[in-house]
Parts: C-alpha cells; structure tokens; sequence
C-alpha cells in the first residue's frame, strides 16, 4: 500500500519539484498537496497522511501555526511532518522542533537529503501505527490513551455493569479428535464472531481462557442499556452457534455447544502488570456471572435475578427456582426466552422492532 505523502508550499514551482523528487524515487508515494497552512490543516484532518511536508512562509496561515494546530489536534497529532524552510538560524529550527516538526529539510532542498528523511519519517510513522493498533487489541482506546499520558491506569468503579461469560459444551470430546491447529482454526472462528456480536452491543472483551470468553458491557464507557445490550448480544451469541453447529452436522461432523450466564452489578476496573498489560474487571458481579454460566444449559442463556429484574418489561423468561451456585448458596437464575412478542419483528422473539428500540431509549 503507497504511502501518502501531503507537500504544502505557496509556490506552484517548489511543490513542481518536491512532486517530481517524489514520484520519481525508489518507492511509490500517494501525493496530496496544499498551498497554505489552513489548507494543509483541513486535508490533514481528512486525509490522514503518513507524512506532511510544510513549507515555514505560506500566506492565509504559516507553516509553523499549521504544525501546530496539526500537533494540538487529536486526530493530526500523530503525523510525523517535516519543515522544509529557507530559515537557517538555531532558533528557528530549534522553534519548529519543540513545535512538534519531526525533522526538517532546508531550501533549496537536494534530492538526495529529502529522500532520505522520508523514508525513515515513512517508517517510523508506520511503525507507531502498528504499534497502536496492537495496544488497542490488547486495551479499550479511552484506557490506551490513559496510560500512554500519564503511564499508569487509575482503578475505576462503575455501578452498572454486565458481565457475560460463554463455555463449550463437549469441547472436550471433539477437541479430543481435532489436530491442535485445526482446533485452534475453530475457536477463533467462534471468538472472532463473538467479538463482532458484542462490538455491536457496545461491549468490550475482556479475556479467554481456553474455551471460555468473557466480556462486559457498561465499561469502560458507562451506560444504563448495558443489561439489555448483554441479553440481545448472548441471544445473537447462541443464534451464531446454532448456525454453525448445523452447518457442521451437515458435514457429518459433531460440534460443541454454548453455555452462556450473565450477571449485573458492580465491578471495578483497571489495568494489571507493567511488563504485559492487561485489562480486567473484578468483583462479586463478575463470580456471579461465572456462576450463571456454570449452572446454566448448553444452547440457553442463563441470567441472574439481578439481571432479571432490570429487563424483564423487554424479554420473555422461564424461572428455573432457586439454584445451588457454588460459594453463592441457592440463588433465582431465569433462561431468556426471546424478545417479548410485542417487541419483535413479526413476534419472532429474535429481532427488536421499533416499539423496543424506543422502550431501550426512553428507559
């Protein structure tokens, strides 16, 4: 994939000769270009450019204010840029660097000497946004942020979270007959669309161990639709399942089935370890669901009471009683049956309609 490369100079001349440098060197450049620093600043925001090049004495608004509002701005603060100027004092370099500039090229600007700066700018942009992308696998942006600013991550408690937790049922005996890829081939399959089920629910992965998956919704993003979003989420979860374990039997294969418990409360939040992070939530909210799941039935969900009553006006139940859960005693636990009929598409208990979706909003 080319690089883009935003060169911005008021005089058609320069930016004639900082294009055909580029365009004509050892790798393919995408070339965007402006002739102002307000111009510069507005492509940037859109365009996302691996790298600018910004001429200092433009007319309407300056190469230095445009690098700094490309530096005090979140979504251009990243971009490496690289001044090229006619100004050769130590204070005036020294002001484009502490400005947020990446390098700087001088005027005339050889061939040579802006090549080279490019392409180590090119790699190291490319290198921080890999960089990013593999923290934000591995943490929610908001808790990212948090910790590269201030290098640590303050606990936070959340009143209202859900917390939903999945196992296979008989992973065991078909792993058993699985060579160790191919097993690994399946779960993924299964955790990916999992993880495409939640995204939509505004809930956020938080592990998986072995053949267990475990997330929550409400954080780190508080909201009061966590419950519901929770249930709808582990209805479409076993909707996935189901599919994918027909679609198995009509290759002759066996395949395992999902227990799914979820549990509302509270929890807290944050981030452990300093060599590997990791994001977590703990609290009795959280054992709670794993209980529910442990005492739930393949192919069902299973909540808590807790969880009942905040969605119960929304969704059908069957009470199962009073269940003995470990370390808990015997506590209510409810399989959901479906969406309410006269909240679902065509009364089929899958799909919400507009009646639910105003109910979710006004609650």
């Amino acid at each position: 994939m080319k690089a883009t490369i935003l060169i911005v100079d008021d005089e058609v001349t320069n930016l004639k000769i900082l294009r055909e440098y580029l365009t004509t060197a050892d790798h393919e450049y995408r070339i965007l270009q402006a002739t102002n620093g307000k111009q510069a600043f507005e492509i940037a925001q859109k365009a996302d450019p691996d790298l600018v090049i910004l001429d200092w004495m433009m007319p309407v608004m300056s190469g230095i204010d445009a690098l700094r509002n490309i530096k005090s701005t979140e979504v251009t603060q990243n971009i490496p840029v690289i001044m090229a100027t006619a100004k050769t004092s130590a204070q005036d370099l020294k002001e484009a660097l502490e400005s947020g500039a990446m390098d700087y090229v001088r005027k005339p600007i050889d061939k040579t000497e802006l090549l080279a700066r490019v392409r180590s700018a090119i790699q190291l942009s490319h290198a921080y946004k890999q960089s990013e992308e593999l923290l934000l696998n591995i943490l929610p942006k908001e808790i990212a942020e948090e910790l590269k600013s201030k290098g640590t991550v303050d606990p936070k408690p959340y009143d209202l979270a859900t917390v939903l937790f999945t196992d296979f049922k008989g992973f065991t005996s078909v792993a058993a007959h699985m060579k160790p890829i191919d097993l690994l081939k399946e779960l993924n399959t299964c955790f990916d669309g999992f993880d495409e089920i939640i995204e939509k629910y505004e809930m956020e992965r938080i592990k998986t161990i072995g053949d267990a998956y475990m997330c929550v919704g409400g954080v780190p993003n508080s909201n009061k639709t966590n419950p519901v979003n929770a249930i709808l989420a582990a209805l479409e979860m076993q909707r996935f399942m189901h599919k994918k374990r027909e679609e198995k039997a009509q290759q002759g294969e066996n395949y395992w089935q999902c227990r799914l418990g979820i549990n509302t409360g509270e929890v807290i939040a944050g981030v452990i370890g300093r060599k590997k992070f990791a994001y977590d939530i703990w609290g009795d909210t959280v054992n709670s669901a794993s209980r529910m799941e442990s005492n739930g039935e393949a192919g069902k969900v299973n909540v808590s009471g807790q969880t009942h009553a905040l969605v119960k006006d929304l969704f059908e139940f069957e009470y199962r009683g009073k269940i003995n859960a470990k370390g808990k005693g015997e506590v209510d636990m409810y399989f959901v049956l479906g969406i309410k009929s006269e909240y679902s598409e065509s009364g089929d208990g899958a799909t919400p309609n507009a009646q639910f979706w105003e109910k979710y909003n006004n609650d």
